[in-house]
């Protein structure tokens, strides 16, 4: 900071004037030099060159005000400026030479143009500062917002590659692979993040393996399923599921399985609304049902609806023993109160039932929860609360007047931390913590996952572990484990 001692008169000391370095931020104020991009103070910055750029790595991110002055000073010098939370990438025009350095918090630039160059800039300088804030946003997990900023930036400016790239990207973050793969091939994408959307934007067909074993049921899932675009908005899917159930019923053990089929038809009705249709049919037991699901907004501000009757269910002992159905409504929601937290909760109505006769038992539940991110940058951290509770409303007896679904009320509350890294593109998340029963009982929860994309077409998906989270069929301590193998269909251009 500046500070200003004024002389004193008659022996009278007068006040200091004390001038913090944002004040140097303020657009109005250019001191002379090389241009300067100041972070807040006690900002820990490193430096970086690769390929006629640098790189400059922060712990926090530069203010709006600190880049429009860094841009007013280079002006046209600035090929390519994008910044996020955790860095800052610079390139200089074509005809420009560049040399920077960090001094303190901030980061100096001395540009000076190249003898033989008199051409343009290669890009679009007087919209960095628009793509810097649409790409902070899609860093601070708000990929709806960013798409909005994005496409009003490209009606603005058609032939803005740098806005259709971002537009592309908030599509990818939002989980919308066709519109992703489209925004990628207008903006002439050729990385492989890219190549991988567009090539699953194609279709993707997979086989995975589910386990889980605790109380007195422990059950072994494989499945195969094929998705296919039918055109740029409707997709449909097509899957196959055998499950394997071992029953502790007192001194026996039994053995059950199934065969469920089922499909689905997914529409995206607009940008934020996007429905699906459920069918699905359990083979062996002559139980078939289906359902809707709708989602409206974006990821960051996401609500959902479900809706679905008689679809094959094998949650309890009872209903692999008989076969079983669950019909379901639920309502829920997800909000991103700021860049670190976000909240989610969902409410559903239930009713559990055997083949062939009608409801046996109903129920309520609840599902919500906290995710708090502390560190951005890799390693991650965050903590998380989770809430997964089931009150009973009604069970039906059989002839012995035993319940022919027996549930049992359920209210777990959990904390846990999760940490995850990056290992070139696989990455790596572990979580451990703790979960308290209301109704009774308690227990640690650790897992370990991870996603690895094999060049542009493989993708291998693997979780497993330990939790205490008591669910219909599953009481106490269990294990599971999870794999997933996807292969992406379609071409990646």
């Amino acid at each position: 900071m500046i500070v200003i001692a004024l002389p004193p008169s008659d022996g009278v000391v007068l006040p200091q004037l004390t001038v913090p370095d944002t004040v140097l931020v303020d657009h109005r104020i250019v001191a002379p030099g090389d241009p300067r991009l100041i972070w807040p103070a006690g900002a820990v910055l490193t430096l970086e060159r690769a390929g006629g750029e640098v790189i400059v790595h922060a712990d926090r991110p530069p203010g709006d005000e600190a880049v429009a002055l860094f841009q007013s000073q280079a002006g046209a010098a600035i090929g390519d400026l994008r910044w996020n939370d955790v860095s800052l990438v610079l390139r200089p025009a074509a005809g420009w030479a560049m040399d920077a350095r960090i001094v303190g918090n901030a980061l100096i630039a001395a540009f000076r143009p190249l003898a033989e160059a008199l051409a343009p800039a290669a890009t679009r300088a007087g919209n960095e500062l628009d793509h810097a804030r649409i790409e902070a946003d899609m860093v601070a997990g708000y990929p709806g917002r960013g798409r909005r900023e994005a496409a009003a930036l490209l009606a603005r400016d058609p032939q803005d590659q740098r806005a259709a790239r971002l537009l592309a990207d908030a599509d990818a973050i939002d989980g919308d692979v066709a519109g992703a793969a489209r925004g990628y091939r207008a903006a002439g994408a050729t990385d492989d993040p890219a190549r991988r959307a567009m090539a699953a934007a194609g279709g993707t067909a997979s086989v995975g393996l589910v386990a889980r074993e605790g109380g007195d049921l422990a059950q072994v899932e494989a499945g195969a399923r094929v998705d296919l675009p039918l055109d740029d908005r409707i997709g449909a899917g097509l899957g196959v599921r055998q499950l394997v159930s071992r029953v502790e019923t007192g001194a026996r053990r039994r053995s059950e399985t199934a065969t469920i089929v089922d499909a689905g038809l997914a529409v995206a009705l607009s940008d934020a609304a996007r429905l699906q249709l459920l069918a699905a049919a359990a083979l062996d037991d002559g139980v078939t049902g289906g359902g809707v699901k709708m989602t409206y907004g974006p990821s960051e501000a996401q609500l959902r609806v479900a809706l679905t009757r008689h679809m094959p269910d094998y949650a309890t002992p009872a209903q692999v023993l008989a076969g079983g159905y669950l019909s379901r409504a639920a309502l829920g929601g997800t909000y991103r109160l700021g860049s670190g937290v976000v909240v989610q909760g969902d409410l559903g109505v239930n009713r559990y039932g055997l083949a062939g006769a009608r409801g046996a038992s109903d129920s309520v539940t609840l599902a919500g929860g906290l995710d708090y991110l502390i560190r951005r940058r890799y390693p991650l951290f965050g903590l998380s609360y989770r809430i997964e509770a089931e009150y009973v409303q009604h069970m039906r007896d059989d002839a012995a007047g035993l319940p022919l679904i027996a549930l049992a009320d359920r209210e777990n509350h959990t904390v846990q931390a999760m940490l995850g890294e990056a290992l070139g593109d696989v990455q790596l998340t572990g979580m451990a913590g703790w979960t308290i029963d209301r109704f009774g009982g308690d227990g640690p929860n650790a897992s370990l996952g991870l996603v690895a994309p094999i060049g542009l077409f493989w993708k291998v998906e693997a979780s497993g572990g330990i939790t205490s989270i008591s669910r219909p069929g599953f009481s106490g301590q269990q294990l599971f484990a999870r794999a997933l193998v996807t292969r992406s269909l379609g071409p990646p251009r």
